[in-house]
């Protein structure tokens, strides 16, 4: 088989574009900092001079008030972002979680199987939760790397990104869905207080996940090249894998209780299973306690806030020992910088087009050019194209909350139905951007480009799916 590093010059038209678009993106998309910097200069002149008021100081006032006014409003919203990131990262990374994947990795599978064995992995996994899934398919690649899997490589790594794309925000950790069941969130003026059950939960959008999960696996089942044309692992990485999960083996196995007799009561208290028991049970107990006094059904529960305190105590419990979950979520620690530093700016880009009135006025013209049956299709297609700019659902929310609820009302569209629009145009193209895709490459040492042939495939599914729904949509809602 050819190797992942040798395929420099694509043959086929589908490769070729695929090359094409990656360069485009890497040369063209620059770092989420730098957009939110450019949005904010975009934004501040769109409110200055789209506006009415004229074009004088008192404006320009205004303008910089509401921006520096609105900075810190998304300070829960950013840190609850952030936990959701570190808690499934922590999820991913425990012991259990990885001893499940190796047995799923050591079951003898033919390519096809295991295409399909990814490829549900990834979207399951991340409806549940998009940080666990996105970093467990990418560990069940590398598994499968070590152990010389007949499957194409590149198929493997985009099967493993394919619940960003497809399932993420329409699942558990759907970022505007439980934004919208929190109570006191940033948009209940636009959007109110919808629950999950009407989002997430809703029988349209199960259906639209069901379907997504079925086409795609097929898909990819499809997509798997001839033995000819499979293109494997680069050599190198094939041996460090093997080397690597060879010597953590090796170091479980030698552990010793003479070993453990010789530590200080300092690292025996750090590696005591008793400390994350204690305080892991604990949380779960409130967990039970609260959906339990929950009278209108535990969908109605699910917040950002119960989401998170969830998944912090599941990870607490799932890594045993205090030193375990320190050092990881010392690592996980690292992939929330983004968010940390980004989330403010977009709170103060919110702020300014409030302040200036601009949301009113692009509420409008939405209003004019979409009618209640064409709206949810409107917003699916736009929340799509904005996303491949500003790949952030949560973030990108805070931007068009006021507009897109304000024209829902006035055309009298269902604010769940424009919500669930939003959510899954959001999605849609994450196929083709990769900036989401970044932590699972790095992992298997990829780029973009080797992927995105496969993945542009998978955007034209999930664009027909969605495209359809969204135009009958209406109907049900």
């Amino acid at each position: 088989m050819k190797t992942a590093a040798k395929e420099k010059y694509p043959k086929k038209p589908l490769d070729r574009f695929s090359t094409f678009l990656s360069d485009v993106c890497t040369r063209w998309i620059p770092d989420p900092w730098v957009i939110v910097v450019l949005l904010t200069l975009v934004a501040g002149l769109l409110s200055f001079f789209l506006t009415p008021g004229g074009f004088g100081l008192e404006k320009a006032d205004t303008i910089i008030r509401g921006w520096g006014d609105g900075f810190w409003d998304l300070l829960e919203f950013g840190m609850q972002m952030a936990l959701m990131l570190l808690s499934g990262y922590v999820v991913a990374s425990s012991p259990p979680l990885r001893r499940l994947l190796i047995w799923v990795a050591d079951r003898e599978a033919g390519p096809l199987r295991t295409v399909a064995t990814v490829a549900l992995t990834s979207m399951i996994l991340m409806w549940i939760h998009w940080g666990i899934g996105l970093i467990a398919a990418g560990i069940l690649v590398r598994y499968y790397a070590a152990r010389n899997t007949k499957a194409d490589y590149r198929l493997l790594v985009a099967a493993a990104y394919l619940g960003m794309a497809g399932t993420f925000h329409a699942g558990m950790s759907s970022s505007v869905g439980l934004l919208l069941a929190t109570p006191g969130h940033f948009a209940e003026d636009y959007f109110g207080l919808i629950p999950m059950s009407q989002t997430v939960f809703s029988p349209f959008s199960l259906i639209l996940v069901a379907a997504t999960i079925i086409a795609w696996t097929i898909t990819a089942v499809r997509l798997q090249p001839s033995p000819s044309e499979t293109v494997s692992a680069p050599r190198e990485l094939r041996e460090t894998l093997a080397a690597e999960f060879a010597e953590d083996e090796a170091a479980r196995k030698t552990k010793s209780d003479a070993v453990k007799a010789g530590r200080s009561p300092v690292e025996i208290i750090e590696n005591s299973r008793w400390v994350n028991m204690l305080v892991g049970i604990l949380g779960l107990v409130y967990c039970v306690l609260y959906f339990s006094s929950l009278e209108d059904g535990i969908l109605n529960g699910l917040t950002l806030n119960s989401v998170n305190f969830i998944f912090i105590f599941v990870g607490v419990l799932m890594h045993g020992t205090p030193k375990a979950l320190l050092t990881a979520a010392r690592t996980g620690g690292t992939f929330v910088w983004g968010i940390l530093l980004q989330f403010p700016f977009y709170a103060g880009i919110l702020g300014m087009i409030v302040a200036s009135g601009l949301s009113e006025r692009i509420a409008n013209f939405f209003a004019a050019i979409a009618n209640e049956f064409t709206y949810p299709i409107f917003v699916y297609w736009y929340s799509g194209i904005l996303n491949f700019f500003v790949p952030s659902g949560g973030s990108k929310f805070a931007l068009e909350a006021p507009y897109l609820g304000e024209a829902a009302q006035a055309l009298n569209v269902p604010l769940d139905l424009t919500a669930i629009a939003y959510i899954w145009g959001d999605m849609s193209t994450n196929a083709l951007q990769p900036f989401w895709a970044l932590p699972l490459l790095a992992l298997c040492g990829l780029s973009f480009r080797h992927i995105m042939g496969f993945l542009i495939i998978f955007f034209l599914v999930t664009a027909a799916i969605g495209s359809a729904a969204f135009l009958v949509a209406p109907l049900f809602f």
